[in-house]
């Protein structure tokens, strides 16, 4: 999937930015600086600061952003809408390249209701298919979809159809994989293969090569597929395309996954040094992880080293970006705007003053009357506009509060359910040691027992009693769970030890371990006995003593963990809703916790019925492969 998206992102990155190979790259920069002196209105200014502003998102994303920034404050000053829609449309660019979906999601939002106001068709489409990308990328899948089929709806009506042709490429390689559309798939590639054949020349004719390479791929004939590649990539680079290159060389890796059996790491190795030549470092992570991973296996201490390096430093970059406060400039734009149309109302009031003072000039016998007229106006106008301030501070004060209290409220009942939880997990978890202590302590009064039987009893007390603390540690680490600031942190956690200690603690009838030993999973060491002692617990209790309890291990891209137990009276619609909260129900509460518990730790649980046994399973990753990336 991340394949794919990075995919999608370069094809619609090369397509909004109709660049010239970046051979000729900086002859195009110097003929637009050139032409900015020739500019004679602002509106030209600005759209040659927009188009040096795309040329250079490709090879230096600051520079991208400055002239963003300057063309939007020319274009607010001037209430030129089309430059500012191109100015907001770089800025969303420039963040998506800053790893900052949120933020360019924003902004291309806002340059998509300028360019609607403009119906302005074309741009409406190109900045629907970007929204279309920042979305899938943020993990929004269902608003990607309908912004991708709004440019598709929107493609089919335009004069200008090489943009829909970079739609349905875009279309074609989000569901390439899905069986379903096979059809939609193939006819969206042929469409669009008809559209480029008007436009010789044209860079999406490598996607759709491309893509007719990974068809080559699935039926069977990989080697003709990985030559093809190969041969666009180099074709490529010829033309100084290097996003274009980059994106091709990654279908190797893909055919890779898929199951042929190339050599991915030289394409790897190719694609990562055109890269860091273009400076494209930060959008190169699972590149270089792969590299990296790659030579840590086969001791190749020189590039282990010179890809750790770089490993380091993508990170550093990213984690720094995030940590950053970048600077909101939507809410910027508009508080100028607003500051702009008190401008705009003062110089009407100038204008009003110099007619007034013209008329008192010519009219001097109706001075008197229009001075007390207009401040008869005057008063009147100040008290309707005190009215009007007071009404809309009062309206803030009041939304304000309206919003602390409905926060407030979500936080009580936060706590309210919270606390629900640790009652009731206390009232079962403690019930049965706190009586075991409680029963070994009345035994001490009796005064008639041998040594024995006394040294049994401080046994059982010390067993109580550890039971006690191992279930208050658990308590604690679910509660420390809860907390704000908790970072979860993955450790290696031994499953056979765990569930033997599981056993222990729970005593309930015989439980069958199918565990392979020495199987580390990645995960929290208290998170995971929580969870196992109570799935435990839950199929004894639910089985209510009947046959065995077996448990069983399947290790596969995740380790599957199957608790199978007699539940004759249990239901498939039970099991569906076994994982959530039922009022007064203190099984429930405990099963609650156990999905928090998986859901921290990334993991999955569910419940299903098969006849009349009831499998509880849960997976999570093996730790040193998926889980500690």
């Amino acid at each position: 999937m991340k394949s794919t998206i990075i995919h999608i992102i370069f094809i619609l990155l090369v397509g909004l930015s109709s660049i010239n190979p970046v051979s000729a790259q900086d002859k195009v920069i110097r003929q637009l600086r050139s032409s900015l002196l020739l500019q004679t209105d602002s509106a030209g200014y600005t759209d040659v600061l927009n188009q040096l502003g795309m040329q250079y998102h490709l090879s230096n994303a600051d520079s991208c952003f400055w002239y963003a920034v300057k063309a939007r404050a020319i274009a607010t000053r001037q209430q030129d809408k089309r430059g500012l829609a191109g100015a907001l449309n770089n800025l969303s660019i420039f963040f998506s390249l800053k790893d900052n979906q949120k933020q360019a999601i924003e902004y291309g939002f806002k340059a998509l209701e300028l360019y609607r106001e403009l119906n302005d068709q074309p741009n409406i489409c190109q900045v629907l298919m970007n929204q279309s990308v920042f979305h899938i990328y943020e993990g929004m899948k269902p608003e990607s979809d309908q912004y991708l089929y709004q440019a598709m709806n929107l493609g089919k009506s335009l004069m200008q159809d090489s943009i829909y042709s970079l739609v349905l490429i875009n279309f074609a390689i989000r569901y390439e994989d899905d069986s379903t559309r096979r059809d939609s798939v193939k006819w969206a590639m042929a469409k669009s293969k008809e559209i480029i054949r008007k436009y010789p020349g044209s860079r999406d004719i490598y996607y759709i090569h491309a893509f007719e390479a990974d068809e080559w791929m699935k039926e069977g004939e990989g080697a003709k597929a990985v030559q093809r590649i190969h041969e666009l990539a180099d074709d490529a680079l010829k033309k100084g395309l290097i996003v274009v290159a980059i994106d091709l060389l990654d279908h190797i890796d893909m055919y890779k996954q898929r199951g042929y059996p190339a050599d991915a790491i030289p394409a790897k190795e190719k694609a990562f040094a055109i890269g860091i030549s273009a400076g494209f470092l930060n959008m190169m992570l699972p590149t270089v992880m792969g590299l990296y991973r790659h030579y840590s296996k086969r001791n190749n201490e020189a590039k282990k080293d010179y890809y750790g390096k770089a490993l380091l430093e993508v990170v550093r970059q990213r984690l720094k970006l995030r940590s950053s406060n970048h600077m909101n400039y939507l809410d910027y734009f508009l508080k100028e705007q607003e500051l702009n149309e008190w401008q705009l109302s003062n110089q009407v009031q100038e204008q009003r003053i110099a007619r007034t003072n013209i008329k008192r000039k010519s009219r001097q016998q109706l001075i008197g009357f229009l001075v007390g007229f207009l401040l008869l106006i005057g008063g009147f106008t100040l008290a309707r506009y005190r009215s009007y301030k007071n009404l809309r501070r009062q309206e803030e004060m009041l939304r304000e509060m309206n919003d602390a209290i409905s926060e407030k409220n979500q936080q009580l009942s936060v706590h309210d359910d919270f606390k629900n939880k640790l009652i009731a997990i206390l009232a079962r978890d403690f019930r049965e040691p706190l009586n075991d202590i409680i029963r070994v302590s009345a035994l001490f009064r009796n005064k008639d027992m041998d040594q024995a039987s006394m040294q049994q009893i401080v046994d059982e007390a010390v067993i109580s009693s550890r039971k006690t603390l191992v279930i208050f540690d658990n308590i604690l680490r679910w509660i420390r769970s809860q907390l704000s600031g908790f970072v979860y942190s993955p450790a290696p956690c031994n499953l056979l030890l765990s569930f033997q200690q599981a056993m222990t603690a729970t005593g309930h009838q015989p439980i069958a371990l199918h565990v392979p030993p020495g199987l580390l999973l990645a995960g929290d060491q208290e998170m995971l006995s929580f969870v196992n002692r109570s799935l435990l617990h839950c199929a004894a209790v639910l089985s209510a003593g009947a046959g065995n309890i077996e448990v069983t291990a399947i290790e596969d891209e995740l380790v599957s963990v199957v608790i199978t137990s007699e539940a004759a009276a249990f239901t498939p619609a039970m099991a569906t809703h076994l994982f959530e909260y039922r009022e007064g129900d203190d099984l429930s509460v405990t099963l609650v916790i156990c999905k928090d518990f998986m859901d921290k730790m990334g993991g999955q649980i569910r419940a299903d019925v098969a006849g009349q046994q009831l499998k509880l399973e849960y997976r999570l990753p093996v730790f040193g492969e998926s889980g500690h990336n």
